[in-house]
């Protein structure tokens, strides 16, 4: 066949390398959200351009005749979930009114699996009910993952916007879990493949960072947080990097981390006497002291210091990471990454004899409320030794909390499902990607940039999106002939002035076109001739094109 016979979107195709097919990851149709989530990792903007089932056909066969006449399959030569298509980045899928359609040419015509990840959709709209019905009744195996996100942020949820609630946004959550829940099932519980993966808010302190040598012992204060050395000594703690990722994708690092004390108390001070007292255990303040291991980082924007920044052995999550002033990050301060959800979920199985992995099958209605108790007398608990901490398990853990088993009980879930580290996931604070930034108040100066062991696991130098190499991603953008409103195009997408697709290459680590190691500008095309329609925020709004709106 010669390029004349080739129809327009075909010879547009030809230009592309086989890597744009072969290593597609996100097929996206769509770009923008109306959820607003504050801490959205792809800066989206708030007005929806999207293709039309026409337009969504249209290119899905082009790229299917593309990659057979080149003898490829899509997305084939990738290591992460090869065959498997995303369409989700800076949108979000659940509302996209036809995604059945794609689930279609996902498996007919292009030949791949997808993956879903959503906050949920309103149950108001008959048209997004029906659809995701005939979703899990007729698609159901070209999934090969689903994962509904949990997070304080989304427009619902916070439920202060005109015409939204969060009563609305909890039964809207109970009613997609209820929609997907014959799938969901059949598909098996499992981060990678069903879950409700919970995204907390961060816990922030701007304070002044004291480091300083007390009675021959290093010590660090910032906010309610003392940490005291073990042993006397003036070496600078050492910097600890991550080795490589273990057989599990775990970070092997290169040192154990040094010996302190961890005080936590509003009312210690980094004094001859509290190094004293807190050494031979007889602080009179109120307070909690518990002995961890700590690490010096360093990230883009300087060093850090983080107090057992991984799980322990038991399964808990307790880092704590303290960032002084830098040339960049130009305030000091902390987060504390305390998973309190996670530790009262195991703290109850271990007082019914279970251990951390062990199913919960028994587990009851008031096995869920004797969780959110603990939470609460946490909470109280921390009333006398950090306010910060306890406002935040009450301003932002327990509602979250609350409305996971609200929806899960609502939507016929068994109260197990509460309790399962393969179906309710507690991923702990969000990490400091696109919108998110401004959420840790100056202490990420860079975007993008790894705060923490975790997150340097996740998207850092040494990570499993390192390891995971260059992918592609297709998807439409804005276009307009008229001036648009502040935000409404997000700030990953450029706008056009008539309807385009594009197709780039992008590093897995930031999901940006653009090498993060080397700052080389990765490859970049463009398509016309694809129907794509602009969808306003104020008509998504008006036809329930999010969950929680009433």
């Amino acid at each position: 066949m010669t390029t004349e016979t080739l129809s327009p979107l075909r010879e547009q195709l030809a230009a592309l390398p086989d890597e744009a097919l072969t290593r597609l990851q996100y097929l996206a149709p769509e770009v923008g959200c109306v959820n607003r989530c504050a801490m959205c990792s792809q800066f989206a903007g708030s007005d929806l351009w999207r293709f039309t089932r026409r337009g969504l056909t249209d290119l899905a066969h082009a790229l299917a005749d593309e990659a057979t006449a080149r003898g490829l399959r899509i997305g084939e030569g990738r290591i992460h979930r090869p065959g498997v298509v995303f369409p989700y980045l800076d949108n979000d899928i659940g509302s996209y009114p036809h995604l059945d359609l794609y689930a279609a040419l996902a498996r007919d015509v292009l030949g791949v699996k997808m993956r879903m990840s959503s906050v949920g959709f309103s149950s108001r709209s008959a048209e997004l009910t029906q659809m995701h019905e005939r979703l899990v009744a007729e698609y159901g195996d070209v999934f090969d993952g689903i994962r509904f996100s949990l997070t304080p942020y989304a427009t619902g949820f916070v439920g202060k916007a005109p015409g939204t609630s969060r009563d609305q946004y909890t039964d809207d959550l109970a009613h997609a879990l209820a929609t997907y829940r014959p799938l969901l099932d059949r598909i098996g519980h499992g981060a990678a493949t069903a879950a409700v993966e919970m995204r907390f808010a961060p816990l922030v302190g701007i304070a002044e960072l004291t480091d300083t040598h007390v009675d021959g012992h290093h010590v660090l204060a910032c906010g309610p947080h003392l940490l005291i050395a073990q042993q006397p000594g003036t070496s600078p703690l050492p910097y600890t990097a991550i080795e490589r990722l273990d057989e599990r994708r775990q970070p092997v690092l290169d040192q154990p981390g040094t010996p302190y004390l961890h005080v936590v108390s509003d009312r210690a001070t980094p004094s001859p006497s509290t190094v004293r007292d807190t050494l031979h255990g007889v602080l009179a303040v109120p307070h909690t002291a518990t002995a961890v291991r700590l690490h010096r980082f360093r990230n883009a924007d300087g060093d850090y210091f983080s107090a057992d920044p991984d799980f322990h052995p038991d399964g808990r999550f307790t880092a704590l990471n303290l960032y002084p002033a830098t040339d960049l990050r130009k305030v000091s301060g902390y987060t504390d990454a305390t998973r309190h959800f996670l530790g009262a979920l195991l703290a109850h199985k271990a007082d019914r004899g279970l251990g951390r992995r062990d199913p919960f099958p028994d587990a009851t209605a008031a096995d869920i409320d004797a969780v959110l108790a603990t939470l609460r007398v946490r909470a109280h608990h921390l009333d006398d030794v950090d306010k910060a901490a306890a406002a935040h398990l009450r301003g932002q853990i327990l509602p979250m909390v609350s409305v996971h088993a609200r929806a899960l009980l609502k939507a016929g879930y068994p109260p197990a499902t509460f309790f399962s580290r393969d179906f309710t996931v507690d991923t702990g604070q969000i990490v400091n990607q696109g919108r998110a930034q401004q959420l840790f108040r100056g202490l990420a100066a860079t975007s993008g940039e790894p705060m923490t062991l975790r997150e340097e696991r996740g998207f850092g130098q040494a990570s499993l999106s390192t390891i995971r190499g260059p992918i592609w991603r297709i998807t439409p953008l804005p276009h307009a002939t008229v001036p648009l409103p502040r935000g409404a195009t997000g700030r990953k997408n450029p706008t056009t002035g008539r309807p385009t697709v594009l197709i780039e290459e992008m590093d897995p680590c930031h999901l940006a076109p653009v090498m993060r190691a080397t700052g080389c500008r990765l490859r970049r095309f463009t398509l016309t001739g694809v129907e794509i329609e602009h969808v306003p925020q104020a008509e998504a709004r008006s036809h329930h094109g999010f969950p929680g709106a009433r």
